[in-house]
C-alpha cells in the first residue's frame, strides 16, 4: 500500500501544523502531486494503429474496423474510470483535510506547541540578552571605585537598558514570535487547501474531459445514440459536479481556517499576556538591583571623594608646613649678623677706651716726673 494513501485522522493535525511534512502527505497521492494527463482520443489513436508497421510480417492479419473500434472503446473506458479515480481521491483528500481543520479541541494544544516553539525561538537571544545585563549589572558596581558621580550614573543607564532588553526578549519577542509562526503557519494551510482544491478541479476536468472522448469511442463502436447521449449526460455531470464541489470544499476550507486559526488565537492570547507579565515582573526585579547596587557603587565614590579630598587636605598642609620650616630656616642667619656686628663694634669701643686710658696715664707719668725733676 503506497505510504501516502492512508487519509490522516483528527490526531494528526498537529504533526501537520507543527512538523510541515503532513501537508506534503495530502499532496503525494499517486496522481495529485501532478495534474491528471489528459486522456487520449482513442479514435485518433485508431488511425494510427490502422497504419501497419513496414517491416511487421506481411502474413499478420489485418484487425478489421470494428476490432479497432472495440480496442478503442476499451481504452477509453478505462481512461475515464482512471480520470474519475482520480478526481474522487482528490476530493476525498480535500475533505479529510477540512475534517481535521474542524478539530477544534486541539486548538489548545496547537497554542501551547506555538509557545514552545516560539520560547526555544528567543531563547538564544533572552539568554545574550540576560548575560549583557549581568556584565552590565558587574560593571555598575565597579564604578564607583573611581569616584565619579558620573561614571555612576552612566554604568546605572547602561544596566537599566540591558534589563529592558531582557523584557523585550522574554515578553514582547516571544509574543511577537508567537503570533509569526501563527500566521506562517495559516498562511501556509490555506495555500495546501488552495492546492489541494485546485487538483481536484483539474481531475473533475479531465473526467468531463475522458467523458467526451468516451462518447466518441461509443458512437464509433456502434453504440446506440440515446445510450452513449445518456451516458455523456451522466458522466457530465458527475464531473461538472466534482468541480462544483472542489470549489465548495476550497469555501469550507478556508472558512474552517479562519476560525480553526481564531481559535487558536483566542488560546494563545492569554499565553502572551503570561509572558509578558512574567517578563514585567523580572524586569522590576532587574531594575531593583539596579538600583541597589548603584547606591552601593555611589556610596563608595562618595568615600572615595572624601577618602581624595582629606588626603589632598593633609597634603596641602603638610606643603605649607614644610615650607613655613624652609622659611624659618632662612631667616635664623640674617638675624645673627646684626649681634656680630653689634659685638664687633663694642670691642672696638672698649680695646679704643683702654688705648685711650693708657695714653692719658702716660702722659700724665711723664708731666708728674718733669715736675718733680724741676723742683
Amino acid at each position: 500500500q503506497h505510504p501516502c494513501s492512508v487519509v490522516p485522522n483528527r490526531g494528526s493535525i498537529m504533526a501537520r501544523l507543527f512538523l510541515a511534512v503532513a501537508m506534503v502527505s495530502l499532496l503525494c497521492l499517486p496522481g495529485l502531486a501532478q495534474p491528471a494527463p489528459a486522456p487520449a482520443d482513442s479514435t485518433e489513436q485508431d488511425d494510427d494503429s490502422t497504419q501497419p508497421a513496414e517491416k511487421e510480417a506481411t502474413t499478420a492479419p489485418k484487425p478489421s474496423k470494428e476490432e479497432l473500434a472495440k480496442q478503442a472503446l476499451s481504452r477509453a473506458t478505462e481512461a475515464h474510470k482512471e480520470a474519475l479515480k482520480h478526481a474522487d481521491d482528490a476530493i476525498k483528500k480535500l475533505k479529510a483535510f477540512v475534517h481535521l481543520l474542524d478539530d477544534h479541541a486541539d486548538a489548545k494544544t496547537a497554542a501551547s506547541g506555538l509557545e514552545e516553539s516560539a520560547q526555544k525561538g528567543v531563547e538564544k537571544s533572552a539568554e545574550d540578552a540576560e548575560s549583557t545585563f549581568q556584565s552590565r549589572l558587574r560593571t555598575l558596581a565597579k564604578s564607583g571605585s573611581g569616584g565619579g558621580s558620573k561614571e555612576v550614573a552612566g554604568a546605572a543607564n547602561k544596566a537599566n537598558r540591558a534589563a529592558k532588553d531582557v523584557e523585550h526578549s522574554a515578553g514582547d519577542d516571544k509574543a511577537k514570535a508567537m503570533r509569526k509562526q501563527r500566521n506562517h503557519i495559516q498562511k501556509a494551510t490555506t495555500k495546501d487547501a488552495h492546492t489541494l482544491a485546485r487538483e481536484a478541479r483539474e481531475g473533475a476536468r479531465a473526467a468531463v474531459k475522458a467523458a467526451h472522448i468516451l462518447e466518441r469511442a461509443q458512437r464509433h463502436a456502434g453504440v446506440k445514440e440515446d445510450i452513449y447521449e445518456r451516458a455523456l449526460d451522466r458522466n457530465e455531470h458527475i464531473g461538472e459536479g466534482m468541480e462544483d464541489q472542489a470549489q465548495d470544499l476550497q469555501d469550507k476550507a478556508e472558512d474552517m481556517i479562519e476560525r480553526y486559526f481564531a481559535t487558536v488565537e483566542s488560546r494563545a492570547e492569554p499565553l502572551e499576556d503570561d509572558a509578558r507579565e512574567e517578563a514585567a515582573k523580572h524586569f522590576a526585579a532587574e531594575r531593583r538591583a539596579v538600583r541597589g547596587v548603584t547606591k552601593q557603587a555611589g556610596e563608595e565614590a562618595h568615600k572615595v571623594r572624601a577618602a581624595a579630598k582629606k588626603a589632598a587636605a593633609e597634603a596641602k598642609a603638610e606643603a605649607k608646613a614644610a615650607k613655613a620650616k624652609e622659611a624659618s630656616a632662612e631667616a635664623e642667619p640674617t638675624e645673627a649678623a646684626p649681634k656680630e656686628a653689634k659685638h664687633g663694634t663694642k670691642a672696638n669701643d672698649d680695646t679704643k677706651a683702654k688705648h685711650d686710658t693708657k695714653a692719658n696715664d702716660d702722659t700724665k707719668a711723664k708731666h708728674d716726673t718733669k715736675a718733680n725733676d724741676d723742683t
